[in-house]
């Protein structure tokens, strides 16, 4: 969408199934909610994330496993072992499917994307999964997190990675590593 970072980030959630976090010597779980609702405004457009671990959705056709993306014409399901499917939705429009292209014998692309980081190194062009676009995805599910933590909207600045006039928000942005290792400062 060629936007980087999204202006603010407000997100909810819980975790009725999981119940609540532990962190001991013994046991460790995940503080992930079960379910979350992230909302992106960016610039031009709001971007909103949804997960559950519960309540099926009548387009969840095929498979649980994957991205739904709904449009205004219609549902695009990025799965994994069954490929991509589109469900549109005008009334008599077929639905579009693809079959996945994994490689044999592990039914994975390593290979592929070895071979196009390599090619992008010897070229000086942009690999397929390019770190610069994965970092600012990444960042996306990190201010949900940092949201849904904090109970409440963030405003964030994507140039100095910062949530705007909130240290309370800033303070949870990287967290204090075990002597003698230190933060890298750029």
């Amino acid at each position: 969408m060629e936007q980087k970072w999204p202006k603010t980030v407000h997100s909810t959630g819980g975790r009725p199934i999981k119940g609540q976090p532990i962190l001991t010597d013994e046991y460790q779980t995940t503080d992930a909610p079960d379910h979350q609702v992230a909302t992106y405004q960016f610039e031009d457009f709001t971007l909103t994330w949804e997960h559950r671990q519960f309540a099926g959705n009548p387009t969840d056709k095929t498979e649980n496993v994957g991205c739904y993306f709904y449009g205004t014409k219609g549902t695009f399901h990025m799965g994994w072992q069954r490929g991509w499917t589109f469900y549109p939705s005008g009334r008599g429009e077929q639905e579009v499917h693809e079959e996945p292209q994994l490689n044999q014998p592990d039914s994975q692309n390593i290979k592929g994307l070895w071979t196009d980081f390599l090619s992008a190194i010897e070229t000086d062009g942009r690999p397929l999964c390019d770190i610069e676009a994965i970092h600012y995805s990444t960042n996306l599910s990190l201010l949900g997190m940092l949201s849904y933590k904090l109970g409440r909207s963030v405003t964030w600045d994507g140039e100095k990675e910062t949530c705007i006039g909130d240290p309370d928000a800033n303070r949870l942005l990287r967290r204090n590593y075990r002597a003698p290792w230190v933060y890298p400062k750029a």
